[in-house]
């Protein structure tokens, strides 16, 4: 019942987001990660809970659910897309290379 309850917020979210983009209302930039991922690796996270994969921040507008399903909302979108599910941007924003020192 609570997982219903959560994907039905965000479809309203989902849906919110798209009735901003009529209006030409769009969300902040300047939070979405840089890089083709929906995510950052959480490096404090990282050095002190150390395990064989690795913790990630995910990006504010990404929605995971069970299974390849997702949403962003950023962009408006949610199904079950392979790319979206693997945490693959579609938004198209912040796409530049991470410039390793």
């Amino acid at each position: 019942m609570i997982y219903r309850v959560k994907i039905l917020c965000y479809y309203i979210e989902v849906l919110f987001s798209k009735l901003l983009h009529l209006f030409g209302v769009w969300y902040d930039v300047s939070i979405i990660p840089i890089g083709h991922y929906c995510y950052v690796p959480d490096n404090e996270r990282n050095k002190e809970e150390p395990f064989d994969g690795y913790w990630i921040s995910p990006c504010k507008y990404y929605r995971g659910m069970k299974g390849s399903g997702a949403a962003c909302v950023y962009v408006g979108f949610i199904g079950f897309d392979i790319c979206l599910g693997d945490q693959c941007k579609i938004c198209g924003q912040n796409i530049e290379t991470i410039e390793k020192n």
